[in-house]
């Protein structure tokens, strides 16, 4: 791959087989929707469903992306291009990934109520609940990440959704390559780290959109013109890190 635009190949590559891997999940979860639909009285929109499975399949992707760079440089592309292909496949999902969710959400809906009288129902996605044990508050809060209704407000939805997955996909992508370049006690610590920023941001979202926070992370209470500059500022410190930690990374041949 001797040009001076491999990145751009690399973005195109991943871009396309990252894609393809969500086509699997989003059809999986249409089959489920259709499922729940003829054997149950209502189901939660496809949207919200998928606003939620999204940030643990772009998670899940963000790790496996380091696995794309022995690939790469065995093919002569530079850690560099690798880098800022990867980069722009993580923009590119996280644009389109809302888009074609909330496209087969809002067909599907057209479609079967349309041919019956089968009901879809907007699940509370901001609800918080506080119930003492810190683990699971931890995990309620990582996994429903602020939620705006599309019905209300279409693009701000598309803006937050897109905000979600592309912050959980450059976590995934911190965690895989720290675990890459050193040992699991420091690939733990960037676990921990890792979920702490992602707390961060939830919270800082929130804050934005006067969104209800759990009682553990109140005291972070920015006003909206500091947190959005906040919040673009620890994406660009997770790409950075990424470049840092990937930049002389010694690569492991099989």
């Amino acid at each position: 791959m001797k040009n001076h635009r491999n990145y751009l190949k690399v973005t195109l590559d991943m871009f396309v087989i990252q894609l393809m891997w969500a086509f699997g999940v989003l059809g999986v979860l249409l089959i489920v929707q259709i499922f729940k639909l003829f054997f149950g009285n209502n189901t939660d929109q496809y949207y919200s469903a998928f606003f939620i499975i999204a940030n643990i399949f772009t998670f899940v992707i963000g790790i496996i992306a380091i696995h794309f760079l022995p690939y790469y440089v065995e093919n002569g592309v530079t850690r560099k291009d690798y880098f800022k292909g990867a980069t722009l496949a993580s923009i590119g999902l996280a644009i389109i990934l809302p888009f074609l969710a909330w496209g087969i959400s809002a067909l599907t809906q057209l479609i079967l109520q349309s041919i019956s009288s089968l009901t879809f129902k907007e699940p509370n996605l901001d609800a918080m609940t506080n119930d003492g044990n810190l683990v699971g508050d931890i995990i309620q809060f990582l996994i429903l990440t602020p939620y705006v209704n599309p019905e209300n407000n279409l693009i701000l939805s598309l803006g937050i959704f897109s905000l979600n997955i592309l912050m959980y996909y450059l976590a995934g992508w911190l965690i895989g390559a720290a675990f890459y370049r050193y040992h699991t006690v420091i690939g733990l610590g960037f676990i921990a780290m890792t979920l702490a920023v992602l707390t961060l941001v939830n919270v800082l979202v929130r804050n934005t959109l006067n969104l209800p926070v759990l009682e553990n992370y109140s005291f972070i209470d920015l006003p909206r013109n500091i947190a959005i500059p906040v919040i673009v500022l620890i994406a660009l410190i997770l790409i950075g890190s990424i470049r840092s930690i990937t930049k002389d990374v010694t690569i492991k041949m099989h």
